[in-house]
């Protein structure tokens, strides 16, 4: 049997070790960037399995790979990443944030709405907590205080299209066409192909008997998003 001299084998082993932390670096990359949903999944489960990092950075690892289930749609897992990261750290807000959400999108609205009343009481300045209980409360269907969380939002990040977009429905969903639609067109002014502004703002024109807008703009979402409609049906609202 060839025997490999002790000298080659030590540096066979550091070469080993900087692979390994190569690697590892390139996996903190990927856990970082979220655009990419299996490359942050497969990013983040590295960083947690190798157990380096402050309770802190474990914590942030947790909420990101918990986002990226979020994105796919797989809510169990999400919710259970999210549980984790606040375990470690419980002054984590986004993981408060990101957890109201995932409850939200699967109806559990009482447990959002206590998530991000957590969020806020953390950080009072949080827009993006502001806006997304703005949401959920909508979905609720406690209006009066969905619409105070969305000009509280639009107060600290003035001009927001996502929050924009978030009164606008909520005055979809009070009758209020003519608000919904200056909301929306300013939402719209920054982001000329969200489908749900686009959608949002044909209902509010079809709610003011404007059949030729309305038509456009439904149409126009359905183009970019085929599933918009179906989206505000289970959001409550639905076309005539």
């Amino acid at each position: 049997m060839c025997r490999v001299p002790l000298v080659a084998l030590v540096a066979m082993i550091a070469l080993g070790s900087m692979a390994r932390a190569q690697t590892l670096e390139q996996q903190r990359e990927w856990c970082e960037d979220v655009s990419d949903p299996d490359h942050a999944i497969g990013g983040c489960t590295a960083v947690i399995q190798s157990g380096t990092g402050s309770l802190e950075v474990q914590a942030v690892a947790f909420n990101n790979r918990g986002y990226a289930y979020s994105k796919k749609g797989q809510y169990d897992r999400a919710i259970a990443d999210f549980d984790q990261a606040i375990r470690l750290d419980p002054e984590i807000v986004l993981a408060f944030i990101n957890r109201g959400d995932a409850y939200a999108a699967i109806g559990q609205y009482s447990r959002a709405v206590s998530d991000l009343d957590q969020a806020i009481r953390i950080d009072p300045t949080s827009p993006t907590a502001f806006n997304d209980r703005c949401w959920t409360r909508a979905l609720s269907g406690a209006l009066p205080e969905a619409l105070a969380d969305c000009d509280e939002s639009l107060s600290l990040r003035p001009n927001a299209p996502v929050t924009l977009d978030s009164r606008g429905f909520v005055y979809l969903k009070l009758d209020r066409p003519e608000q919904a639609i200056a909301d929306y067109n300013a939402a719209l002014a920054q982001r000329p192909t969200a489908a749900s502004s686009l959608y949002g703002r044909g209902l509010a024109y079809l709610r003011q008997q404007n059949t030729a807008d309305g038509t456009r703009d439904i149409d126009a979402a359905k183009r970019i998003n085929p599933d918009i409609a179906a989206k505000f049906q289970r959001w409550g609202l639905a076309a005539p």
